[in-house]
């Protein structure tokens, strides 16, 4: 047999998701990161385990090539790591992937799980009942709406996007957009859980004349409807509660052969975006769009990606 420091890169790999994988909490972590990321202390309360046990199992997954971290501000946030083409045990993993994706989770965990977004969901709405009035004037330190509005309308119009139903826009805002998408498509409806944002909204369609927009109090799994063509949500994505089951959300408010469109902002590292603008993810990778609409069998559309001056970046996504 080969001295341990002698073998090959890939059979290391094996071992060492060999061991990883032979626990059954550190598999219960892996379902529960099917589609989230979470940080070490929600995944505590999720799991109801102590954090010193937590951080063990967290870290043999990570060394397993099996989760990534990401910074969000001060706290550390672990997701499914993604696959790449050229990892030696790639369709291992997937097949692992796959297969944990299968078990069912307790209602103790899915329970906790529920709180985790409740208290996310909470957290967003007090910082927009409290700010409304100076939202707009904060987020525009980050990335004003005409800085990349001809993004999105360069990605519609290569899309030639045709509706029959009313466009569907989450968190309108103060922005102009839903103007022009009034303009461009007849009827739109805006939903906010909100009244005060959503009143903003009502005032920029009362200023631009615009008559032909229903708003809804409320979220989106809130609003009946048949379906829509295209959902739109625009710098919203990073005030969600969870932002991977908000594709699966949509995707059951889209026909068959529907859009949604998204323009958030890279991932950063702006801790400051918390405080003033209500941020509860401090933007994304494309990379975990990409995922998320896949295992919402969306198909991935154009994208547009936009330097902005202070240093953020904007990415218009088509899917």
């Amino acid at each position: 047999m080969l001295p341990a420091k002698s073998l090959p890169s890939d059979i290391e790999e094996l071992t060492s998701y060999c061991k990883a994988t032979a626990d059954q909490q550190r598999l219960t972590i892996l379902r529960v990161l099917t589609r989230e990321s979470f940080g070490v202390l929600e995944l505590c309360h999720i799991l109801d385990v102590a954090q010193p046990a937590l951080s063990h199992h967290l870290k043999v997954l990570h060394t397993a090539g099996l989760l990534d971290t990401r910074r969000q501000g001060t706290s550390i946030f672990y997701r499914r790591a993604v696959i790449c083409a050229s990892d030696p045990i790639g369709d291992l993993r997937q097949s692992l992937f796959d297969s944990v994706d299968q078990l069912q989770l307790s209602t103790k965990v899915t329970a906790s799980i529920d709180d985790i977004h409740a208290g996310r969901k909470r957290q967003a709405k007090e910082f927009f009942e409290k700010n409304a009035h100076r939202f707009k004037e904060n987020q525009d330190l980050i990335a004003e709406y005409s800085h990349y509005a001809a993004c999105i309308e360069d990605l519609l119009n290569d899309a030639a996007i045709s509706v029959s139903a009313p466009v569907i826009e989450i968190g309108p805002g103060e922005s102009s957009l839903i103007v022009n998408l009034a303009r461009r498509f007849g009827a739109v409806v805006g939903i906010d859980n909100t009244a005060d944002m959503l009143e903003k909204t009502r005032q920029t369609l009362s200023q631009h004349n615009i008559d032909n927009c229903e708003l809804f109090l409320g979220e989106l799994n809130d609003y009946k409807t048949t379906s829509s063509d295209l959902v739109v949500a625009n710098m919203v994505l990073h005030h969600l509660a969870s932002p991977a089951q908000f594709f699966h959300e949509t995707s059951r408010y889209l026909s068959s052969s529907g859009s949604l469109l998204i323009a958030d902002l890279c991932a950063h590292d702006q801790d400051w975006t918390r405080e003033a603008c209500g941020d509860l993810w401090l933007g994304f990778e494309p990379e975990e769009l990409d995922n998320w609409a896949q295992s919402a069998d969306f198909l991935l559309g154009q994208s547009v990606y936009l330097g902005v001056e202070n240093g953020f970046q904007v990415q218009v996504r088509l899917f």
